[in-house]
């Protein structure tokens, strides 16, 4: 492109210089169609069926859709669908290009286009007939059937056809929920009077985990960043949206500042889950223990991370866990004397496996010293 190569001002001079080319011709049609000028692209995909009517010239990559089909198919199929457009959509080409081309992988995308007249233009006896049919033909994807549910709620009938679609839908798209489908079941329950199980569907739980699941996706892409050392700018902006969005939610808090950390931002750090934070928790023995963790884990603000673990160890005196932190923050101060002594309270104190982990916790401790010294 910055070459001038494929540019429509190349293209139309290689046209010019050959208007028999195919390959050429169907590029000018889509750049027309691009320029939304359908008119245009009309006259050039009218043109490459004549060149080729057999479709053995060359072939296009749909990238949305990851799929290749010959030049002539493809043309063939913008003028069918094209022809749904306007104030008087002609149905006919769509399926005369259905009824030619089978096996086509656009034929997918041509009942599709075809949807969207059944849904909102054709007559409800004509729409009746069309849906069946095309659920039929892909019975597993919910947006085939969101498409008729979504004809039935317009038309508000038949209502028990439209339950039952609902609940198909909703057991397909059940791991991973999405607020525009939810909210289409919402309407034809709510519509067969059940405000029950549209509150269920769409209601205040729904997108209150809908944007708990966001703020965690964002937080794990920000980590896998960072983990990378790549894109920090953006992880960075994605664990600030998370926070956001889950402004009391404590990882969250904390991935946030770990990504300060990790981007050199360590005054923002200290701002966001810093000595405010601490006195803020003073009574909290979990928030405690887990902010003295953070920093002992960055190896940063270890003083206050001592008096945090020191008071969390107070409040809870019986947790074994705590005095390991504890002894974490002591290593990381290089007081190896106080931290066998941490160490050694939570070998005191855990039972089973975490017990035989607190004792090679403590030998851990007294080699470092050895080798300190």
């Amino acid at each position: 492109m910055v070459a001038g190569n494929g540019t429509f001002k190349a293209l139309s001079a290689a046209y010019t210089k050959n208007p028999k080319d195919v390959a050429t011709v169907f590029k000018l049609a889509r750049k027309w169609s691009d320029r939304y000028n359908e008119a245009k692209a009309a006259e050039k995909y009218k043109e490459v069926i004549a060149l080729d009517p057999q479709g053995k010239t060359g072939t296009y990559t749909q990238e949305y859709y990851k799929i290749t089909v010959p030049y002539t198919e493809f043309a063939e199929f913008s003028l069918a669908t094209g022809s749904l457009s306007g104030q008087k959509p002609d149905i006919a080409p769509s399926k005369a290009f259905i009824a030619k081309y089978p096996k086509s992988k656009l034929v997918k995308q041509a009942y599709g286009r075809l949807s969207g007249y059944y849904g909102y233009t054709a007559a409800k006896e004509e729409a009746a007939k069309f849906f069946p049919e095309y659920a039929a033909l892909y019975p597993n994807d919910p947006m085939v059937l969101f498409s008729w549910l979504s004809r039935i709620v317009r038309d508000k009938e038949p209502l028990d056809k439209g339950i039952e679609l609902a609940a198909k839908i909703e057991e397909m798209t059940d791991f991973n929920p999405d607020p525009g489908i939810n909210q289409l079941l919402a309407q034809i329950y709510t519509l067969k009077g059940d405000k029950a199980k549209a509150e269920e569907l769409y209601g205040k739980d729904f997108m209150e985990n809908q944007v708990s699941s966001l703020a965690y996706s964002l937080v794990a892409y920000s980590n896998y960043w960072l983990g990378q050392n790549a894109n920090q700018d953006s992880a960075v902006a994605m664990a600030e949206a998370a926070l956001k969005l889950e402004p009391d939610n404590s990882y969250i808090l904390q991935q946030t500042a770990n990504a300060y950390v990790k981007t050199g931002k360590d005054d923002k750090a200290l701002a966001l889950f810093g000595p405010a934070y601490a006195n803020k928790k003073a009574t909290d023995a979990s928030a405690l223990y887990s902010y003295a963790g953070f920093w002992s884990r960055q190896g940063k603000n270890l003083n206050d991370a001592l008096a945090a673990a020191k008071k969390a160890a107070e409040l809870m005196p019986r947790t074994y866990y705590i005095w390991s932190t504890l002894a974490d923050v002591y290593q990381k101060m290089n007081n190896y004397p106080e931290a066998i002594k941490a160490a050694e309270k939570a070998v005191e104190l855990a039972e089973g496996s975490a017990k035989e982990a607190m004792k090679k916790k403590v030998d851990q401790i007294k080699a470092a010293e050895k080798e300190k010294k």
